[in-house]
């Protein structure tokens, strides 16, 4: 299942929870065999019946010799009253004062207007009719089409130019407007100068946008082995890099919730980052995911869920969500799940107050030592061993206090990736078999700890792990965190023979040194 934005049944999404929590149902002999046996069910379930193409579209990213801006719009909100059949049907049977709408696009859409709802780059459209005050940002936000394929909008949001005017139409400016920038890369850094230069020069005089968005779209992407483009604008390949960086966010929530947070994406459970602000909600959304490095998140990935979406949480398949505060109580059967309902709770992370859902309220201990173990008690139900779970939390740990944000980021990538080479980095002696079950069971037998093979067991099954291990077969030349982890991954993996057993001489060393 996918991150596609459209109207959802109720009786649908009940059929969905119930199927889900049917497939999730474990047994009690199973359990007294092995206790992880639910976890490789489990892992084993989500995998197989979640559509999983990012890896195929990450494959076509190196193909695409194209323009680096597929779209440009222009999103501005208008009274209900004033916008057509179709844009009301956006908003799902519900009457809202202020809708969004596309007011320019470049080039015209056509029949693909159904394809890009503007609720989806304007999130908190209610704020204005909530007469909360908005602020003028900006935010990305990741589009999933019905097979799987991402593409990057970025979305920036500003007043227009002011002139003299009744007092109406004074109101009606000052309401903001998003320019969107739709592409496959995603840069933030490049595009926030884009969409600045843009919106000045648009002030400056508005009879342009024509020309402007035309020149944009003539922007191409060049690799240093490539030959000059019939164009006179190149833009370098360059590496995805958020304008926040990692080491913000770890501040901002705390060490122990960023790891539980870390954990549960592992586990693929299904994660809603919940806040008051667009911009902090999304880029909190999406430094979760640049956690993972350099694994990929193959699932449902929003940044931040319309006001009238917000039916898209109950998608009974892993995710990690953005949506508004204000918008939780339309989750109630979420956030307060009868008996039975479902079988994995979801998880819900305040990017101001921290783990609001399961109930682990990490801020509020101030004895570090029951701070630790409510977190390795909870890790451990998910099947993270907890001596595992305490190297990561120690290695993050000594990256604070930082000086340097850009160094921290490295300091934190690098850590997260040692920690991978210990528990996986002998994947590569079993070479392009690792998708077959027999090769996935020597792997986690292969490891010097029992509880690090333990947790292998239901971890290589998990469609995070499988994806990571396919793309090693396609790699993507444009990406540099597979380069450093494998350098990484040679100094720390597991000593493993070149038939995939465990050194026992070496591997008793190793964890003295290791665990």
């Amino acid at each position: 299942m996918v991150a596609t934005i459209q109207d959802l049944n109720p009786s649908i999404i009940q059929m969905a929870k119930n199927q889900s929590q049917k497939g999730r149902r474990v047994s009690s002999v199973g359990q007294d065999y092995y206790p992880h046996s639910s976890l490789v069910r489990r892992a084993r379930l989500i995998r197989r019946s979640t559509t999983n193409q990012y890896c195929e579209h990450l494959k076509q990213l190196q193909k695409q010799d194209d323009n680096l801006i597929k779209q440009i719009f222009i999103i501005k909100l208008k009274p209900f009253s004033q916008i057509n059949d179709f844009d009301k049907s956006f908003s799902n049977g519900t009457t809202y004062e202020m809708v969004p709408t596309i007011d320019f696009s470049y080039p015209p859409i056509g029949n693909n207007v159904s394809r890009f709802q503007p609720a989806i780059f304007y999130p908190d459209f209610m704020k204005y009719s909530n007469m909360r005050r908005e602020d003028l940002e900006s935010y990305p936000v990741v589009l999933t089409d019905e097979k799987g394929e991402r593409t990057f909008a970025y979305c920036y949001k500003f007043i227009g130019k002011r002139k003299h005017s009744t007092c109406r139409e004074a109101r009606d400016e000052e309401r903001c407007s998003v320019l969107v920038l739709i592409s496959h890369v995603p840069n933030e850094c490049l595009f926030h100068q884009l969409a600045t230069d843009f919106v000045n020069n648009l002030h400056k005089d508005s009879s342009k946008l024509f020309s402007m968005s035309k020149d944009l779209l003539e922007l191409r992407m060049a690799d240093s082995n490539e030959a000059i483009k019939k164009s006179r604008y190149v833009v370098g390949r360059v590496e995805s890099r958020w304008t926040k960086n990692l080491c913000s966010l770890v501040e901002q929530i705390g060490v122990e919730n960023c790891v539980f947070g870390f954990l549960c994406l592992l586990a693929e459970k299904r994660i809603l980052i919940t806040g008051s602000n667009v911009s902090d909600v999304s880029r909190a959304v999406q430094s979760f995911v640049r956690l993972l490095a350099p694994l990929e998140w193959p699932y449902t990935l929003v940044p931040v869920v319309p006001d009238s979406q917000s039916e898209l949480c109950y998608n009974p398949t892993p995710y990690i969500c953005g949506i508004m505060r204000y918008n939780l109580n339309k989750l109630r059967d979420l956030l307060c799940p009868l008996p039975g309902d479902t079988e994995d709770e979801i998880v819900i992370i305040d990017v101001e107050r921290g783990i609001v859902l399961p109930c682990l309220p990490l801020q509020n201990l101030n004895d570090n030592d029951m701070k630790n173990r409510a977190l390795l008690n909870w890790t451990h139900s998910m099947g993270f061993p907890k001596t595992i779970v305490m190297d990561l939390l120690s290695s993050l740990k000594s990256v604070f206090p930082i000086k340097t944000p850009l160094k921290a980021d490295e300091k934190i990538e690098k850590k997260i990736m040692v920690w991978y080479a210990r528990i996986f980095g002998h994947y590569t002696v079993f070479g392009n078999s690792l998708l077959s079950t027999r090769n996935r069971k020597r792997l986690a037998m292969a490891h010097p700890s029992p509880e690090t093979r333990e947790m292998l067991q239901w971890f290589t099954e998990t469609g995070i792990l499988q994806s990571f291990f396919f793309n090693q077969t396609q790699r993507n030349s444009f990406s540099s965190a597979i380069d450093r982890f494998e350098k990484i991954r040679k100094k720390y993996a597991p000593p493993v023979d070149k038939n995939g057993k465990r050194k026992k001489a070496r591997s008793l060393v190793w964890r003295i040194f290791h665990h």
